[in-house]
């Protein structure tokens, strides 16, 4: 994608007094990364929570940057430009450069502690996946973009951009806490903004469960006066976002009081049913995922179909066929039976979920995982006494462990299994703990591999070192099997 605008043009769509020597300046693309600068750039230095951004202009200008933002002077060859909040300025120049592409898309922004990228992805199937762009922790994979659940604003806004300019009518974008409290998603145009729940998680970076509420709320304070928040109000939290919507509410709820409400929840090996109520209007579903907690997924994708027009029946149909999420509850099983789940579960709430719907099908249940580094320690036990308490061995391994011991990392969620009195091995060689649950699960059992799902990675020491679950599994003749077509 090729585009050039005028240094000063930009400037002036934030209503920044723009210097008339500015005015001969063309700028091919917004950048707030010195590693990504491309000759002609504008690079704006953003405080980081480790780094400060301004340390790094020099070195984009060395790459190209014909001009810098930032929140102090800096001397440097290029014109400097100093603003108040970096952050700010970023999407809304983002947003200028590329022509504010989420106006002429019906936007969708799903946040939640749990269940983003499945109701990101079925969300998508529901408006049509054909005119639907993806902005989610699966999709950016696919783009190049490792470990990012949202990413920055320009990469935000040239997606957007690219997918008017392929004839794409809706964009959902998967919104994360720090991506929201960052300000990627500052200048986008959301007509509808959903909520999953709430659970502990990334309180590292949050500090307390109101500060990291207020993040998520921070999403339904961007919609417009007509915009839709779709809120589950099973959650302890949908109050504090109810409260937080600018635009119209829709509530949808699991056996309560809700806009859209699901009742009559009935399992089996080939998923689940359930009747949909919408202001007296019922439909029966058939929904080829397992567990609750798929249904309530399946709640808040609905809601957000129907805000954006669907009917009901329409949006009954549609799920019958959601497709399946890659590392989300992929099932897998080799020649002499023995099944393994792989999944995203990375925090107590998810486990406990996934772990209670195994629990419920199978006699033995045999859980491999570890824990990130240099974040979220307060889940480690948490995890640890979750897994003791409801899986038959736990085998704590790695996941991730950037630039800690991984061997401390297990120690500090052992003590968690071991205070619940769960059965525990170790071994921080990943493939190895998978190998070995395969051969504790048995014929008989299933072995749960959690906290990785997608990714094709382990991080150690700011390197990406290719590792994938699921080709662990492959190589020892596990193979994806399908559920049952839904009748």
């Amino acid at each position: 994608m090729h585009r050039a605008k005028r240094l000063t043009d930009l400037l002036e769509s934030i209503d920044f007094a723009a210097d008339a020597a500015l005015g001969e300046i063309l700028v091919t693309g917004i950048c707030e990364d010195s590693r990504r600068v491309e000759p002609g750039n504008l690079f704006v230095a953003i405080s980081g929570t480790a780094q400060d951004g301004a340390g790094f202009a020099a070195a984009a200008v060395s790459r190209g940057a014909i001009a810098v933002i930032a929140e102090r002077r800096l001397a440097l060859r290029v014109p400097c430009i100093v603003v108040s909040d970096a952050r700010r300025v970023l999407a809304e120049l983002a947003a200028g450069f590329f022509d504010a592409p989420t106006r002429e898309l019906h936007t969708v922004g799903v946040t939640g502690t749990n269940g983003k990228t499945t109701v990101c992805h079925w969300v998508a199937h529901l408006l049509g996946a054909g005119e639907t762009e993806l902005i989610s922790t699966v999709a950016n994979e696919d783009r190049g973009l490792p470990a990012i659940t949202t990413p920055p604003s320009p990469v935000v806004q040239r997606i957007a951009r690219e997918a008017v300019d392929g004839g794409k009518m809706n964009l959902v974008i998967e919104a994360s806490s720090v991506g929201i409290e960052q300000r990627r998603l500052d200048g986008i145009a959301f007509g509808v903004a959903a909520f999953t729940n709430l659970s502990c998680d990334h309180l590292d970076l949050h500090g307390d469960v109101m500060t990291y509420l207020a993040a998520k709320a921070g999403l339904f304070q961007r919609l417009g006066p007509n915009g839709w928040g779709v809120v589950n109000v099973g959650d302890p939290h949908a109050d504090a976002i109810l409260a937080a919507t600018v635009g119209r509410t829709f509530s949808v709820g699991l056996d309560c009081e809700a806009d859209l409400a699901a009742s009559g929840v009935e399992e089996s090996s080939g998923g689940t049913t359930f009747r949909l109520d919408l202001a007296g209007d019922v439909v029966s579903v058939t929904l080829p995922a397992s567990g609750l907690h798929n249904v309530e997924n399946a709640l808040v994708a609905a809601g957000v179909a129907v805000c954006s027009g669907r009917g009901l029946a329409e949006v009954a149909e549609r799920l019958r066929t959601v497709p399946a999420i890659p590392g989300r509850w992929a099932v897998l099983q080799d020649a002499r039976g023995t099944t393994a789940v792989v999944d995203f579960a990375h925090n107590p709430d998810a486990l406990c979920r996934v772990l209670e719907v195994l629990r419920g099908t199978y006699d033995r249940i045999v859980a491999v995982f570890g824990c990130p580094g240099g974040t979220d320690r307060e889940k480690r036990f948490a995890m640890g006494e979750v897994s003791g308490r409801l899986a038959d061995l736990t085998i704590l391994t790695s996941d991730n462990p950037k630039d800690e011991d991984p061997e401390a990392i297990v120690d500090e969620i052992a003590c968690g299994v071991r205070r619940s009195g769960g059965r525990l091995e170790s071994t921080v060689d990943r493939a190895e703990a998978v190998r070995r649950g395969v051969d504790e699960a048995g014929s008989s059992g299933v072995l749960l591999v959690a906290g990785k799902g997608h990714e094709r990675y382990q991080i150690v020491r700011g390197e990406f070192i290719p590792y994938s679950d699921a080709s662990v599994l492959a190589a020892r003749g596990f193979a994806p099997i399908e559920p049952p077509a839904p009748a």
